[in-house]
């Protein structure tokens, strides 16, 4: 008999909502801004710092060391896949050399890519590495990737080799190389990388060479022994020389995490006040409702309906109006993070897309939620007044 009464409370409080459509539309579209921004806000961050973690952790070394200059355009490199090149002296190695708290160190030079021809490769960051002391490339190569570089063999990154497609020879600075492996996925510059090995720099003319000069490098990866404090070991490398530039794998993305921060409270303010203008138009229209609906509700009450029948009746209107606007609202916050993703350059660069994910669906759930709080806060009041009105005195009133 409950059930059936439920039922029965939904189907009137549908026909009810149905009936002033137009008037509705208007708050289903407040709460479906609402939650499109509180959509956008949480998938934007998340997708967001699982780029800056995920980076970190594929580097595979605990200190990268870079000239202090060039710090931020190490960064733009390792986020975001930009081309870059920058130099500093090699004799760094050999000092870091006699550092005990150093497992393993490893180097790579990037060279300048130079605009070629119809079957050159145009679209990389030409990289310089020792396949020796390598602990950075070699852990994303294929399985099908040959294991050592010989002559005029070269590995490429995961856009680069998905650039040529099925080609596995091709032109690099104007001498033929052929592609003998290639990197999985990993999210970091290394997917544009085009790796030859270091001994092969003297066989590149000087005009492929560029601005490189013998003896420099532009990176160094460092891996510390287990059981070795970061903190302590970055003391120690700046100490043997304070003009380095020195990035954790904890603060690779320190610019991008304070502008996500900015980003953030400004999203913040802009959906507490969307919240206050959906509760003040809940409030709006069900105080407009409850005007229009004395006589209605007095005879319900005459007839044996009891206050909590007339307040879940109103509130199942509130609640189809609520999930009408935060389904909509769902869609459109992960049509932001797809479609406006492409002209926000800090989206773009980490190409953050909507997918249907536990986080995905967890969000939108959350936004769902609090789309029907804000406008349960509204319509409360109006809706509890109306409900503990005398029947007769509400007939009257409406009469």
């Amino acid at each position: 008999m409950s059930r059936q009464k439920s039922l029965s409370l939904q189907q009137l409080a549908w026909k009810n909502v149905s009936r002033k459509i137009f008037r509705n539309i208007v708050l289903v579209l407040a709460v479906a801004l609402l939650v499109a921004l509180l959509v956008f806000a949480l998938l934007f961050n998340k997708a967001v710092e699982d780029d800056l973690e995920m980076a970190n952790k594929r580097l595979g070394g605990d200190i990268v060391l870079v000239p202090i200059e060039a710090q931020s355009s190490a960064e733009e490199f390792i986020l975001e896949s930009r081309e870059k090149t920058f130099y500093m002296d090699d004799f760094l190695l050999d000092v870091l050399a006699d550092v005990e708290e150093i497992e393993s160190i490893n180097s790579h030079t990037y060279l300048d890519t130079l605009d070629a021809g119809c079957c050159s490769i145009d679209q990389g960051q030409v990289i310089v590495f020792e396949p020796e002391s390598d602990f950075i490339i070699s852990p994303w190569l294929t399985p099908d990737s040959k294991s050592e570089l010989l002559d005029n063999e070269v590995y490429v990154g995961n856009y680069v080799h998905e650039y040529l497609g099925l080609i596995d020879t091709a032109s690099l600075f104007g001498a033929g190389v052929k592609i003998v492996g290639h990197l999985e996925y990993t999210g970091t510059g290394l997917d544009r990388g085009i790796f030859i090995r270091k001994r092969d720099i003297d066989k590149l003319t000087e005009q492929a060479l560029g601005t490189y000069k013998k003896g420099t490098i532009s990176i160094i990866f460092i891996k510390a022994k287990d059981g070795v404090d970061v903190d302590t070991l970055v003391a120690k490398i700046r100490n043997i020389n304070p003009r380095i530039g020195i990035m954790t794998t904890g603060s690779i993305g320190s610019d991008v995490r304070n502008t996500l921060n900015d980003i953030l409270r400004i999203f913040s303010v802009t959906i507490f006040i969307s919240s206050l203008l959906s509760i003040l138009l809940a409030w709006s229209t069900f105080s407009a409702i409850a005007g229009e609906r004395k006589r209605e509700v007095g005879i319900l009450r005459a007839i044996g309906a009891r206050k909590s029948h007339i307040i879940r009746m109103f509130l199942s209107e509130a609640l189809i109006l609520s999930i009408a606007g935060g389904l909509v609202g769902i869609v459109l916050g992960h049509l932001l993070i797809s479609y406006l993703g492409v002209d926000f350059h800090l989206l773009s660069s980490i190409g953050a897309v909507s997918n249907l994910s536990p986080t995905s669906v967890f969000v939108s759930l959350i936004g769902l939620g609090i789309g029907c709080l804000v406008c349960f806060s509204g319509a409360l009041f109006p809706i509890a007044r109306l409900a503990g009105l005398e029947p007769l005195l509400a007939i009257k009133e409406d009469s």
